[in-house]
């Protein structure tokens, strides 16, 4: 284990020594810090439980075992926005994925409306846990959301990127649609055209 030095100081210091040792004691304070998911709150550890609510492709609440309900945001992806098209088939592709299975949720980080951003594993029983946000790239039911790409491991990054690119090659779900847009871009155009006072 790491033991944090604790730093005295009984002479007046210059600027620049104040600056450097203040740097030095934050680097240290994260190094020293328990192992933790960076966030406000974020479990450093996985959690368990099942789906009772799909809001849409990419977001639902899950019941854990110890009965909190916790709302979640899968990592790596962005699902169309509910007056996109596409939109319902992407809930309902996730919902299906989700239901009556056990599901592990490995966190991330909370995301500003204070979800829990999570990599999210289904339970397929004797075939082991399925990517549920991998599945809905794969189904052509959600983008890649590389905007986002360095909150997940390497490996994951590339199976999520790759797996778009075979979606959109293959046609699959909103791949079907010949110029389908982004949601990150469907949500800044919303923002563009809302009324100023």
């Amino acid at each position: 284990m790491l033991a944090c030095p604790r730093t005295v100081v009984s002479t007046p210091l210059n600027l620049h020594t104040t600056l450097a040792i203040a740097t030095a004691t934050a680097c240290l304070a994260c190094a020293c810090a328990p192992a933790a998911v960076a966030g406000r709150g974020v479990p450093a550890t996985p959690r368990e439980g099942v789906s009772i609510a799909v809001h849409d492709g990419d977001s639902f609440v899950l019941r854990t075992d110890d009965g909190q309900r916790v709302q979640i945001r899968i990592s790596g992806i962005d699902a169309p926005e509910k007056s996109q098209p596409y939109a319902d088939v992407s809930r309902r592709h996730l919902a299906q994925a989700l239901r009556e299975r056990r599901l592990r949720i490995e966190p991330v980080k909370r995301d500003p409306y204070d979800r829990l951003v999570a990599k999210v594993l289904v339970d397929q029983g004797d075939t082991g846990l399925a990517d549920a946000g991998l599945a809905q790239i794969e189904a052509g039911m959600a983008w890649h959301f590389r905007r986002y790409a360095g909150d997940q491991p390497a490996g994951d990054r590339a199976r999520y990127a790759q797996a778009e690119r075979d979606a959109r090659q293959a046609g699959s779900g909103l791949w079907q649609d010949p110029a389908p847009v982004a949601p990150w871009d469907f949500r800044a155009q919303a923002r563009a055209n809302r009324p100023r006072n």
